[in-house]
């Protein structure tokens, strides 16, 4: 055992059938029990034995590396996201020193890995962006949920919606932290027009979660349109800009098709298109025969993952964009290379 609690095991079973590999089953044949432990990596090989009584017997070397649960159940999560939930109607705020524009904000948010990403990291961007509200009012805001809001897709194990196993984050903080920074967007939004909405599509990460968790801020904020969906892709328009949102973890070649086959109005009546995306954590723009391709960066720092591929050296920043009725106006990069 080592010194947080990290167990070895290895035994040697004969079984009729060969086991599933999830978690779960490896654990329970190593004699762990998954409501205490949680899997760390897990392998096994087959041999065949054979015997005059029972012919051949396949047996199963099964190798496993657990770790202690912290102790978060589902009445734990589910107290965090009733923790003073009410509706929050938020008056627009009349101030003559500031204009009103006839722009529109958008605001995209990829790729945050709350769990991995702690609130206090990203305080400077909410101070930046309140920075740029202060400015101006504006015609609308659009905030883009592009997935991987949360680390994990789970409560009482920190695995991806293909159960990819992670390295553990504190499930309850993530969601707690992840309610306190949108919120908050969406309480400074709400104050600086009158019309705000949440545009979201699932991640590789949290396709589940990410649908919970956005459908409570929809009752929290009725104020705000919220589009909460499962499918891979979304789209919006505004004015004569149109944008497809999707996470850029599958048909991502096919994204400036996809986007005038799927949702041939907005194709049809905009003149500025452009797809958002992220999940590679790093900044690209180009231009694909007239479609804008806007691949989002990440304000998160790195994690064990990346850190061993040495995928660290992209700026950790987002970008929050200002568009007219025609075309982008403005960029504001929000963040920093430094996130403690």
């Amino acid at each position: 055992m080592t010194s947080d609690g990290e167990q070895d095991a290895q035994v040697l079973v004969a079984l009729k059938h060969e086991p599933d590999k999830s978690p779960d089953t490896l654990m329970k044949l190593c004699g762990y029990d998954p409501s205490y432990f949680e899997l760390v990596s897990g392998e096994y090989k087959v041999y065949e034995q054979h015997s005059k009584a029972a012919g051949t017997v396949p047996q199963y070397a099964i190798h496993v590396k657990v770790r202690p649960r912290l102790g978060i159940t589902t009445d734990e999560l589910a107290a965090v996201l009733n923790e003073k939930v009410k509706p929050l109607p938020i008056k627009h705020q009349i101030n003559s020193h500031a204009p009103v524009v006839g722009r529109s904000l958008v605001i995209p948010l990829f790729d945050l890995h709350f769990g991995i990403t702690k609130l206090a990291q990203l305080m400077p961007i909410l101070a930046q962006l309140k920075a740029i509200f202060e400015r101006q009012y504006y015609n609308q805001v659009v905030i883009e949920l592009g997935g991987d809001t949360l680390h994990s897709d789970y409560i009482e194990k920190t695995q991806t919606a293909r159960n990819t196993q992670l390295d553990h984050v504190n499930t309850v903080q993530a969601w707690r932290d992840a309610k306190q920074f949108i919120g908050s967007v969406i309480e400074m939004a709400s104050r600086r027009t009158t019309l705000v909405s949440l545009f979201a599509v699932p991640g590789n990460h949290d396709a589940d979660t990410q649908w919970a968790f956005v459908d409570g801020l929809a009752d929290r904020y009725p104020n705000i349109s919220a589009h909460n969906t499962t499918d891979y892709r979304q789209a919006f328009q505004i004015g004569h800009v149109g944008i497809l949102l999707a996470h850029g973890d599958v048909a991502l070649k096919k994204l400036p098709m996809l986007f005038a086959n799927e949702y041939p109005q907005i194709w049809s009546g905009t003149t500025w298109r452009e797809v958002h995306y992220g999940h590679f954590h790093h900044e690209v723009t180009d231009d694909e025969n007239g479609v804008i391709l806007r691949q989002m960066g990440t304000p998160k720092p790195a994690d064990g993952y990346e850190k061993k591929n040495g995928y660290t050296m992209a700026h950790h920043i987002l970008q929050v964009y200002e568009y007219s009725d025609q075309r982008l106006e403005l960029t504001y990069t929000l963040g920093g290379d430094k996130v403690a």
